[in-house]
Order: C-alpha cells, then sequence, then structure tokens
C-alpha cells in the first residue's frame, strides 16, 4: 500500500503542478485539470471505509459482553443446548466487533 496516494493528495498535486503560459492555454489545461479532479473525486477510496465509530465499537462490545454474562451464568445453573448456540454466535460476534476496533478484518469477511 506505500504507492497509494489519497484523493486529495492527487487533487493537490494537479493543482499545485498547473503552472502555463499564455491564458488559453491556462484555460485548457485548467479545464482539463478540474475535469480530471472530478473524475478522482468519483474514484472509491482504496481504504474501506469503517462502518461504525470507535464508540459505537466500544458500546457494542460492551452490550454483547453483558448478553453473554447473562446468558452463562443462565447455563450456569440450566443448562440449555439453545442458550449454548446463542453463547457461541455471541461470542464469535465479540471477537469480530473487537477486531474491527482493532482495526482488523475479520477471516470470513475477506470472502
Amino acid at each position: 500500500m506505500d504507492d497509494l496516494i489519497s484523493r486529495q493528495a492527487a487533487i493537490d498535486a494537479l493543482d499545485g503542478e498547473i503552472t502555463v503560459t499564455g491564458r488559453a492555454n491556462a484555460e485548457a489545461v485548467r479545464g482539463y485539470a478540474n475535469l480530471v479532479c472530478d473524475r478522482i473525486k468519483r474514484l472509491p477510496s482504496a481504504e474501506p471505509e469503517q462502518r461504525y465509530t470507535e464508540e459505537e465499537l466500544r458500546v457494542f462490545a460492551h452490550g454483547i459482553s453483558l448478553s453473554l454474562l447473562s446468558k452463562r451464568s443462565a447455563q450456569h445453573w440450566s443448562y440449555d443446548e439453545d442458550t449454548a448456540t446463542e453463547i457461541k454466535f455471541l461470542e464469535r460476534l465479540y471477537e469480530k466487533v473487537v477486531a474491527d476496533m482493532r482495526g482488523e478484518q475479520d477471516e470470513s469477511d475477506r470472502r
């Protein structure tokens, strides 16, 4: 990813490099540069956009951990297969949220 630049850096580079002599040439080049800048702005980002803020992810993780605590407590007193399945699901979900908080991508999301 070392060879990637941000869209804004590309736009700034185009704006900074346009020095043409003569008014007609300058206007034509400026028009072309504006067209190129507009196209660059429409390109998708090379970096994936984060779907949730850090605060939202913390709230998700907290809610999942509370739900896990409750289900594990209930499971301690009376085992239930459905609750065991829910616990496994919540544990995987919690790991995904924590991975998102660290900026990692879950293995299943890459496929």
